[in-house]
């Protein structure tokens, strides 16, 4: 196939025209695709993607597909160097490497700087007992102390009751409908947690959505009364509020409060974590810390970094902070340590350590919709560490 042709296919995998036997020759390609006539075909998908920039992640099946076609013993794939020596990249270039169809991600492949780069020098060590991605799981607390597992509850309506009714989707998604009551109800409030190697979103009852990461929780009412909206959070959770400027939207979580009226943000507020990060991709919300009440209005494309008494803004690539609701980990000039958070919560496995891992970082991305063996012998392409898996234990050890 010429690259003339190649280009075609392309185009119509872009516009979603993509007929049975064009796909059937799409496969083909990818299949018999070495590295480089693959990197080829991603420039060209590049290209095609500046034409159609509404095109969407696609589905699980046919990454899978791509993925199976690569070789993921391939060398690093050099492609920028650390965040301090480096022009960022344009936000279109991002998205199209980061979601599109023929992606680095997608196709498990990783970069590393290329100044730190080290020779491989061992093989990972797979155990066999793989462990696979986590999914949608959490469990829900009502007011009256009634757990739901919203893993084995059915599709439908779960409660109906007091003007309050719990749809559960196909999707798995928690949809909260309520009545409105008198101001001297009681307010009534429910918790929904997400455990290690689960996930969830839930449509408040203002509806505002919010997706929950790994090992999270949300506290909220079953009905906003009085001034303001008010929810807790702990761990992660990305939010896309519904506007009402008389009664502004507040999220409570470790060290700090959040005020919105109607925006997208993305809150990291693990206690594992070195204090709270909250990114904003659109509107405006105002971050106030708890320990000396200093406020600061973030802007989109901005990062507010508290920790302690130690209060930062700054600019940042805000499409990363919800790579995760969106099926990725992104490593951006992030510590081995930091990574490994990231895939322990997910994965619900434990970490331990051996050798002097040092302080290199690491830049890049891959599918959280892979097996952990899969993700590991990604990590491993950097030549800073490899792995040993035994059961739901992963060590890292220095190279």
């Amino acid at each position: 196939m010429n690259r003339q042709e190649t280009k075609e296919l392309l185009e119509q995998l872009a516009t979603g025209e993509l007929n049975a036997e064009q796909n059937a020759a799409f496969q083909k390609l990818l299949q018999q695709a070495d590295q480089k006539a693959y990197l080829s075909i991603l420039k060209l998908w590049e290209e095609v993607l500046t034409r159609h920039p509404g095109v969407e992640i696609p589905d699980g099946s046919l990454i899978q597909r791509i993925e199976r076609s690569l070789d993921q013993e391939a060398p690093v794939i050099r492609l920028y160097q650390k965040e301090e020596q480096r022009a960022k990249p344009s936000r279109k270039t991002y998205l199209a490497i980061a979601a599109s169809l023929l992606l680095m991600v997608a196709a498990g492949l990783f970069f590393y700087p290329p100044q730190q780069q080290k020779p491989e020098t061992r093989n990972a060590s797979i155990g066999l007992n793989d462990v696979a991605p986590g999914g949608n799981k959490a469990i829900l607390t009502l007011a009256d102390g009634k757990v739901i597992d919203l893993d084995s509850a059915k599709t439908g309506t779960i409660i109906s009751q007091s003007g309050l009714r719990i749809t559960k989707t196909k999707d798995g998604q928690l949809i909260y409908n309520s009545a409105p009551v008198s101001e001297e109800d009681p307010t009534r409030y429910n918790t929904i947690s997400t455990p290690r190697g689960g996930q969830y979103q839930i449509n408040l009852p203002d509806g505002s959505a919010v997706w929950l990461n790994a090992a999270s929780t949300l506290k909220f009412p079953v009905l906003f009364t009085g001034k303001e909206r008010q929810v807790e959070l702990n761990g992660e959770a990305y939010f896309e509020i519904a506007k009402n400027k008389d009664k502004p939207f507040m999220v409570l979580c470790k060290q700090q409060s959040v005020e919105v009226l109607g925006t997208h943000f993305n809150i990291n507020s693990y206690d594992d974590e070195e204090g709270t990060r909250t990114t904003l991709l659109e509107g405006s919300v105002k971050v106030t810390s708890t320990s000396n009440q200093r406020q600061v209005i973030l802007k989109p494309g901005q990062q507010a970094q508290l920790d302690g008494n130690t209060f930062l803004l700054k600019e940042v690539d805000a499409e990363e902070s919800m790579a995760w609701k969106n099926g990725f980990f992104v490593f951006n000039a992030e510590s081995i340590p930091a990574a490994m958070r990231k895939i322990a919560r997910w994965y619900d496995m434990e970490v331990v350590y051996e050798g002097n891992i040092g302080d290199q970082d690491l830049a890049g991305s891959v599918s959280r919709f892979q097996n952990v063996s899969e993700v590991l012998k990604t990590l491993k392409l950097t030549g800073i560490v490899h792995f040993k898996v035994e059961g739901r234990r992963i060590t890292v050890i220095a190279n």
